[in-house]
């Protein structure tokens, strides 16, 4: 299956309103005695102030205002935001009234390896730089790129030359959240040395596995899916729901192409947890009953993070089977940390449902197309449905003409029109 990628418009309405004066002429210059944001947002009075690009003290004309206001727009933070003036000419009140981004279109960041700098480094670094970076980023927007731009500039004044590149991805069963990847490409950094201190004695063949298999690849420790995942794994899915890993990495060797790191990490395995429940309250795309039959942990099971995941993509499935494909799920554990048990309670953020649009196929002859298209049968107007799309060739495998092909999907999403359209590639054995 290829990536799915989206298509996030936006829409923002721009209100400008004179208070007790108002604006007499465009050029008419006020200085500005304060400055006041009226919603509920997750900014500082500093952040919003920096955002806007207006100061205290300073002369302000019409132009600066409507200025002012685009450039909180054009962050992607705000889907609404209105702007009006209060008091004499002399000593202005700008007023901002700020509706925030749903938290739906907020995503979280990784920063992979940005070895060169620590993680209070990277984090202040940033703020001194995008204003309204606070270690999450506006899905639509200019925030991505100047938090892009930000990491090649503070790379730079460490005097690394680095070509830094961004990924949206999606949740998944055990990831409940969506998120922005920030990535070096060049130079390549890779894993010199790995030891890992604090691994129990029962666990030490595991382990070294693991750390043999990091050494020499390329070094990632990001939120999702990085060297703390890949070694924590088997401890999670041993009930040390507590387990975390310090890490500490120092360049054994850098030239302009590559970058050699050696990894101190220590484990803080913590205690073994047991499962006290696993509840979904059920819905109309799986029932509390149904989920109860596929899940695989249970009442004084060992708090298995594998075995959470593994039952979540059954409700996964459900949902995305019915055209959500922007399903998340959460499980986040509530531990009592004086019985060593642990409760997962399952919510699902559905989002929108989607139809397909349009189906474009790539790669077929004239006979092997006319073949697909009588055993399609996913068409324009009907709900999205991931299941069918993976399985089609697994299901179809009777198509004489398609036998020796394969297949890759890519699925574009359009959340405000709530349709996908689909891309499939076919291909002659391997993969694409």
């Amino acid at each position: 299956m290829g990536l799915s990628t989206r298509s996030l418009t936006l829409s923002f309405s721009l209100f400008l309103a004179a208070g007790s004066l108002g604006f007499a002429q465009k050029s008419t210059p006020y200085t500005i005695h304060k400055l006041e944001f009226r919603g509920t947002t997750p900014y500082s009075q500093a952040t919003l102030e920096g955002a806007s690009g207006l100061k205290v003290g300073a002369a302000m004309t019409q132009a600066d205002l409507q200025a002012a206001a685009e450039r909180l727009i054009a962050t992607g933070a705000f889907a609404d935001v209105g702007a009006e003036l209060d008091g004499p000419i002399k000593s202005i009140t700008v007023i901002f009234k700020v509706q925030a981004t749903g938290p739906e279109h907020i995503l979280r960041t990784s920063f992979d390896n940005f070895v060169w700098l620590s993680k209070d480094e990277l984090t202040e670094g940033l703020k001194t730089r995008v204003p309204l970076f606070n270690g999450t980023v506006p899905e639509g927007g200019n925030v991505q790129d100047a938090v892009q731009d930000a990491l090649k500039a503070m790379l730079v004044a460490k005097g690394v030359q680095a070509t830094v590149s961004s990924q949206l991805v999606a949740p998944r069963p055990g990831q409940p959240f969506r998120m922005a990847e920030y990535h070096v490409i060049a130079p390549s950094v890779r894993v010199h040395l790995l030891d890992v201190a604090g691994v129990p004695a029962g666990f030490a063949p595991a382990t070294d596995k693991v750390v043999h298999g990091l050494i020499g690849g390329v070094y990632n420790d990001g939120l999702v899916g990085g060297l703390s995942d890949k070694i924590l794994a088997d401890y999670r899915n041993a009930g040390y729901q507590e387990a975390t890993l310090g890490v500490v990495t120092t360049i054994a060797s850098a030239t302009a192409a590559r970058v050699e790191v050696d990894v101190a990490a220590t484990l803080h395995p913590g205690e073994v947890y047991k499962v006290s429940k696993v509840a979904w309250a059920g819905s109309p795309m799986m029932s509390a009953e149904t989920f109860a039959q596929v899940v695989k942990l249970h009442e004084g099971d060992v708090a298995s993070q594998q075995k959470l995941e593994e039952s979540l993509e059954f409700l996964d499935a459900a949902y995305r089977n019915r055209g959500y494909l922007d399903v998340v799920l959460d499980a986040g554990p509530k531990l009592d940390t004086a019985t060593h048990q642990v409760a997962f309670t399952v919510t699902a953020i559905p989002g929108p449902q989607y139809k397909l649009r349009d189906v474009n196929v790539q790669g077929l002859t004239a006979a092997q197309r006319q073949e697909f298209d009588s055993a399609w049968k996913l068409h324009a107007g009907d709900l999205y449905n991931a299941g069918y799309v993976k399985d089609f060739l697994k299901n179809n495998t009777a198509l004489r003409t398609l036998a020796s092909m394969n297949a890759s999907f890519k699925v574009t999403q359009d959340p405000e029109a709530g349709v996908a359209d689909l891309n499939v590639t076919f291909f002659k054995g391997g993969t694409k």
